[in-house]
C-alpha cells in the first residue's frame, strides 16, 4: 500500500471536519429518495435518520455506544464496522487489523492495527482511495464524496448537485448515472421520464382555474349567499351587508358577494391559509378540513389528507399517498413530522 505517515488527530477536530465534509444534511439526503429506510447522520457515527416519501421523518442514536452501518441499516459493534465520519474512532475501536478511508482526505487512507492505533498511508500523485475495494485507483474524482456514504448500498438516489440524474448507490460510494436522450430522473418516484421534474412548481399557488377579480353572475344566488356567515367587522352584533361564498373548486379561493343574488368577484386567501366557508375567513389549512386539493396555495412537500384521522397524507409533487411509519401513525402538517399521539386538528377529525 505505499509508505504510511503516522499523524495524531484530535478526535473531536476530525469528527467537526468530516460533518463539515460530507456537504448534505439528513433532509437533503431524503429529498434524494423515492424509497424508505434508515440513513445514517453525517455529523455522528453513532446517529441515523429515517426517510419517507422523500422526508426525514425519524431521527435518533444508536445505543451502548454502537456504530450505525448506512449500508445495512443496522446498529453494530464498533470493533468491526467503519465509522464513515471518522476513520479515528473506527481505528479506536477496530480489535482487528483494517484498512479505511479517510473522511478529511481522499488521497490517503488509514491503517488500523488493531490496538486502538492509526496511520495514514498516501495513494500519491494522482491518486485517490476507494473504500469499497481497499485500494488506491486514479483520480481525480472522490469515490465516497457522494450523497451514497451515508445512504442503504443497492439504491438509486437524485444527483443534488445535478438534477435530473441519478446515482446508483453501492457499499457508500456512487456512480453518477443519467437517464437516455431526453429523459429526466425524477426523485420523487424513482424513475426516468420526458417531462423535466426540476422546472415543476411542486403544484403550489393558483392552479389557473381563477384569475382574482374573475365575475361570477350566479355564485352570489340566494341558497349559496343564505348558507354563508356573516360578517361582523367593527362589532360582534352589527354584520356587513356582504358575505364571502367559496368557490366551491379549490381550498383557497372565495367569492366576494356584495348582497344576494349580486355579481361575485373572486379572490384567493394569503400563501399558506385556506378559505373556511364556515367561518367565512383564510384560516391554518389544518384548522379546516377542505374536501377540495388540499396542495393547492400552500408551500408543503406533504398534506394530510382528508377523513383519514391523519394516517395518510398526499405528496404534493405527485398526487400519491404516504403514511407514516406504524410505531408514529399520524403526521402531523403543521409541525411537518410523524407522531405517536393523535392530533386535534379539524382535518384529522373529519368524517
Amino acid at each position: 500500500m505505499g509508505a504510511f505517515h503516522a499523524r495524531i488527530c484530535v478526535l473531536a477536530a476530525c469528527l467537526l471536519m468530516a460533518s463539515q465534509a460530507s456537504g448534505y444534511s439528513m433532509e437533503q439526503m431524503c429529498a434524494q429518495w423515492s424509497g424508505e429506510g434508515y440513513i445514517g447522520n453525517p455529523s455522528s457515527c453513532r446517529a441515523w435518520g429515517y426517510c419517507r416519501g422523500q422526508q426525514l421523518i425519524a431521527w435518533n442514536t444508536c445505543p451502548d455506544d454502537l456504530i450505525f452501518n448506512a449500508q445495512t441499516g443496522r446498529c453494530s459493534d464498533p470493533a468491526t464496522t467503519i465509522c464513515s465520519t471518522s476513520a479515528t474512532q473506527t481505528c479506536a475501536a477496530a480489535t482487528s487489523p483494517m484498512y479505511v478511508a479517510n473522511p478529511l482526505n481522499c488521497t490517503e487512507y488509514c491503517y488500523c492495527d488493531g490496538l486502538g492505533g492509526l496511520s495514514y498511508g498516501d495513494c500519491g500523485e494522482g491518486g485517490v482511495y476507494q473504500a469499497s475495494t481497499k485500494s488506491c485507483v486514479w483520480g481525480p474524482a472522490c469515490p465516497q464524496d457522494t450523497i451514497c456514504r451515508f445512504m442503504p448500498s443497492n439504491i438509486f438516489v437524485g444527483d443534488p448537485e445535478n438534477c435530473g440524474s441519478y446515482y446508483n448507490c453501492v457499499n457508500g460510494y456512487g456512480t453518477s448515472t443519467k437517464c437516455a436522450d431526453n429523459l429526466y430522473y425524477n426523485a420523487a418516484n424513482g424513475l426516468c421520464q420526458s417531462t423535466n421534474p426540476c422546472n415543476s412548481d411542486n403544484n403550489n399557488g393558483n392552479s389557473g382555474q381563477f384569475t382574482v377579480g374573475e365575475t361570477n353572475e350566479i355564485i352570489c344566488n340566494s341558497t349559496n349567499f343564505k348558507e354563508a356567515p356573516f360578517i361582523y367587522k367593527t362589532s360582534t352584533t352589527t354584520a356587513e351587508s356582504y358575505k364571502y361564498v367559496s368557490d366551491f373548486t379549490t381550498c383557497y379561493g372565495y367569492y366576494y358577494c356584495p348582497d344576494v343574488n349580486e355579481v361575485g368577484v373572486w379572490n384567493q386567501c394569503p400563501t399558506g391559509t385556506q378559505f373556511d366557508p364556515k367561518k367565512g375567513k383564510c384560516v391554518s389549512p389544518a384548522a379546516y378540513a377542505c374536501p377540495y386539493n388540499r396542495c393547492g396555495n400552500v408551500e408543503s412537500t406533504f398534506m394530510a389528507q382528508l377523513n383519514t384521522e391523519c394516517k395518510s397524507y398526499t405528496i404534493c409533487s405527485s398526487g400519491l399517498t404516504g403514511s407514516c411509519p406504524t410505531t408514529s401513525p399520524y403526521y402531523d402538517e403543521v409541525h411537518n413530522l410523524c407522531t405517536s399521539g393523535k392530533l386535534d386538528y379539524a382535518i384529522c377529525k373529519s368524517a
